[in-house]
């Protein structure tokens, strides 16, 4: 796979180039962040979307699980009885750390289930070593979110009409 030029703002062209861009984020990030051995861009609805080259088998269950853990995060109450966004849900476990943020509104993904208006909600999930800096790793998802962002919104192509 090439490596597609992520220093640039410009919008990808197709699909088939954001996903892959996205695709490349994700691996590049297990790869430059200690700690971090998986990544995974889900739906809300819990669909896997994009990974790191996680088990297919087992990214689709991760992802099904996420959303929920997700889910509940987002509609408990804080100590002012509102409901407010969760910045970051960490699952600790004894053979890894789990973290899940929002991503973003993404229209690359049209085609899923969960889409409203040709959108879909996302989530970004990264399983790490138990010992990993979580700090570290939360301050580098919310900038990989942000990576993200040029290839989550693909421009919609009107058809090109034949000359009379």
């Amino acid at each position: 796979m090439s490596i597609p030029d992520t220093s640039s703002t410009a919008t990808p062209d197709s699909v088939a180039e954001a996903q892959q861009a996205i695709a490349w984020l994700l691996q590049q990030f297990t790869a430059d962040v200690p700690g971090a051995t998986h990544a995974l861009l889900l739906s809300r609805e819990g669909l896997r979307l994009l990974d790191s080259g996680v088990d297919k088998d087992w990214a689709d269950h991760l992802a099904a699980a996420i959303s929920g853990v997700a889910s509940l995060a987002a509609n408990m109450t804080g100590p002012t009885h509102r409901k407010s966004p969760a910045k970051q849900v960490l699952i600790e476990r004894d053979d890894c750390l789990v973290l899940v943020q929002g991503a973003s509104l993404s229209s690359t993904f049209g085609d899923r289930p969960g889409t409203v208006d040709g959108h879909i909600r996302t989530i970004l999930a990264v399983i790490t070593t138990p010992t990993a800096d979580v700090g570290t790793v939360g301050y580098e998802m919310a900038r990989l979110i942000t990576r993200f962002e040029p290839y989550m919104k693909v421009p919609v192509r009107a058809p090109e009409h034949e000359a009379q």
